[in-house]
Formats: structure tokens, sequence, C-alpha cells
């Protein structure tokens, strides 16, 4: 059965029609748009009234199950926070439940906030896909590789096997897609760089890490190899494969040049910057360069939320003042870096735009609201005025995951039965 749903505004190829019906057939992809629907025998129509219909956010950067760690450890430098805090709770809690549990709360805060899929970095990654399978959500998710061991394995090469066995496990998922995710250049070799290159072009999947987080990573892989690392991932041909950079934030103007040459994918992750005191990323002068800039969370550790509304005004806000113009990133730029530049960056077809043949992937948003009135742009009202409570309805492969606020595949009560079970268990350390 073909659905019909109306809105007063659908944000569609780009562009922001009035008082049209999307149209999406029983497999769950969009047939188009029509100014009217006769009434079929096999047309259903769902009526989304003062509300406006636009693709769902794909978010970037994230490391999902981390979201138990919310508020565990605050105030503190990045690597203070790593090392004292996160690490040691990661070590101790780190199992199969414990992320499988966690990351079906995250996806749960993701939905309620817009949010479709998810590019993930972290351990257990069967544990991962498995939560996002079950949800029916959409994810990216990345095998963490590390040069020294954990309890997901014992070196780079174990955990590039894992990623092989992971690929073969879920290569004909249609909610997850694979990636390789070699941590940092402070945690992993550049020979280990190379042979997670390898594999990745190997078997077609997309390369995850962070780079120039900190302006202490850059004077640490200063020290060790005698360059910065923007200089030796260039050396090794990080710029030359599939990949996508969190954060970038410490560049210098050659750098941002090259990674523009290069048309590098990079997740900014403003908020996350802000509150670990990393600093301001020049996302404007790289766009220009450029590169194409996509927007993540990072993890509710560091965020400490996965809100991707609240990130996309973040990143228009702090631009405008960091150039003293108020003309960059506009409302439409910023929202295609949430949609159409992220599905581009992680090579993920049929994603990030409503047109024909693509999957159903959007969300409901209300304009009939006290902070969404008076209505002159729907586009500016999502990036500037909108809250998650805003967000009403949202779709994903055509599936109802949310309707007028209330998760439709998840039950939101044993969500936080589970998180305060955790958070006995991490609170007796």
């Amino acid at each position: 059965m073909t659905k019909a749903y109306y809105a007063d505004y659908i944000y569609y190829e780009g562009k922001l029609e009035k008082e049209k019906y999307l149209l999406v057939n029983h497999f769950g992809n969009i047939l188009g748009i029509e100014n009217n629907i006769d009434l079929k025998e096999n047309t259903e129509i769902v009526y989304f009234e003062k509300s406006a219909i636009f693709p769902g956010f794909i978010n970037t950067h994230t490391h999902l199950p981390m979201v138990y760690f919310r508020g565990l450890a605050d105030d503190l430098p990045l690597m203070d926070w790593l090392q004292k805090y996160i690490w040691p709770a990661e070590g101790k809690w780190l199992s199969d439940e414990f992320v499988y549990d966690a990351t079906i709360h995250a996806v749960a805060e993701m939905i309620k906030s817009g949010t479709v899929c998810a590019n993930d970095m972290y351990f257990y990654s069967s544990s991962i896909a498995k939560a996002i399978e079950d949800t029916n959500f959409k994810a990216v998710v990345g095998i963490g590789v590390l040069d020294f061991p954990t309890k997901f394995a014992k070196n780079a090469d174990e955990y590039i096997k894992k990623a092989g066995d992971f690929l073969a496990e879920f290569e004909n998922s249609r909610f997850i897609t694979t990636a390789l995710c070699p941590h940092a250049p402070y945690t992993v070799s550049p020979e280990n760089y190379k042979k997670c290159i390898d594999f990745a072009e190997q078997n077609d999947i997309t390369i995850h890490t962070h780079l120039a987080e900190t302006e202490w990573e850059i004077e640490e892989i200063k020290s060790k190899y005698g360059k910065p690392p923007v200089q030796l991932f260039d050396e090794i041909g990080m710029f030359d494969t599939n990949a996508v950079f969190a954060h970038c934030t410490h560049l210098t103007e050659e750098e941002i040049e090259l990674l523009g040459r290069k048309k590098v994918n990079i997740s900014h992750c403003p908020e996350s910057n802000m509150k670990l005191a990393s600093g301001f990323a020049p996302m404007s002068q790289l766009c220009d360069a450029g590169a194409n800039i996509t927007i993540g969370t990072d993890g509710a550790a560091s965020n400490n939320d996965l809100d991707m509304l609240s990130e996309l005004s973040t990143t228009a806000k702090i631009h405008k003042a960091l150039s003293r113009d108020a003309t960059v990133f506009d409302a439409e730029s910023v929202l295609n870096m949430a949609t159409g530049n992220a599905a581009k960056s992680l090579k993920l077809e049929n994603m990030g735009e409503l047109k024909e043949g693509n999957c159903a992937d959007f969300f409901v948003m209300s304009l009939d609201d006290i902070n969404t009135l008076p209505v002159y742009n729907p586009v500016s009202h999502l990036i500037y005025s909108a809250n998650p409570e805003n967000i009403t309805n949202l779709f994903i492969n055509g599936r109802q995951l949310m309707e007028n606020r209330k998760l439709t595949f998840i039950d939101e009560q044993a969500i936080k039965d589970k998180a305060r079970y955790w958070q006995k268990k991490v609170n007796k350390c």
C-alpha cells in the first residue's frame, strides 16, 4: 500500500515545498511529492497539518554506549577526562550486556531529537549492531582499532580481524553499514593506520578516526614523529582514501588548504569541543577551501547529549561570531551538513535527502508551538528556534519509530529502568 504524508511544508530535493503530499511505497522508498492525491483504494493518507517534514539527521561522530557514562566526569581537560575516568570505567564495565543496553538508550535519545542514523566508533560492535537492528534504527558501526590491548582485542591485527568477522556477519543488513575506526594518531601507529587503509580499501568501507582534536595531541605527535598529525596523515595516505575525520580543531592555514584541496570529510563536534575546552574548529575556512563539513555530537559522556538540533544551532551561531559575519553557515547550509553532506561522507546511498528513490527517513516538526510561531521560514525555525519537543514523529525506511513523541519500537520505561540499574552498579566503584 502506498502512503501519502501531507504537511504544510516538505523539504524535498533541497527546496521547501508548500502544502504537498510525500508518497512512500510499501518497501519504504520515496515515490515523489504531489500537489493533490485522489482517494484511491491502495493509498493511505496521513495528515501532519501545521507541520513540516525534513530529512532525518545523520550524526557523523558518536560513541553510543558512552551514554551510560553521561555525567560521570565533567569539567576536565580531554586527556585527564580519558585517562583518569573514562578509560578506567570502560575497562571495568564494558561487556556485551552493557553495550547493548546503552546503545538502545542512545538510539531512543537520538530518535527523539530527529536523528535517523549514527556513525559510531566503539567496541563490542556486534552488540551495538544488534541493538540498532532491534530498534529499526540505522548506523555505520565502526570497529575500533588501537595499538594496545583491551577487553575487545590484544593488538591492531586482532582488531582488524574482528572487523572482517563483523563485516561478514552484517553485510546483508538493511540497518548496518561497516566502518573501520583507528582511534587517533596518539593511540594508533602510522604502520597500523596503513593496515587500516589497506583493509578499508579492499573491503570498500569507510575509515572513521579522530584528528587534531587538542593542542596536546599536536605536540604529542610532533615529539613522537617529528611532524604534526595532519602532515603524518597526508604522508601515509589517509586523505587519499574514503574517511571521516572527527574534530580537526587545531589546524594551520597550510593544513586547511590541504584538507580542502583533498576534499576531506570532517565531522564537526562544536559542543563537545567547547565543553572539553579543545577550542573552535576553523570550519568556515575549511568549507571555503573545499572540505565536506558534516556534524556530530561526539559521545554523551563529553557533550553531554546526543541532540543534533542543538548541535546544528550551535554550529551556525559560533561560526558567525568567530568570523564576525552573519552570513556564514546559513540555516539551509547547516541543515545540509547534517543530511546530504553526511550521507556523502559515509557513502550512504539513498539517504540524506528526500527525493524519489531514496529511503523514507524523515521527521515531522510541529509549526504550531509557542516557539515555532509565527512561521515565515521553517528551515530557519528548525535551526534557530526548535527543540526536540517540537519533533513529533519520525520514520526510518518508511516505518514509524516515533508517533506523537512516543517511541513505537522501544519501551521507554524499560530504558529508564536499565539506566538506573547500571547507574547503581557504576556508582559502587
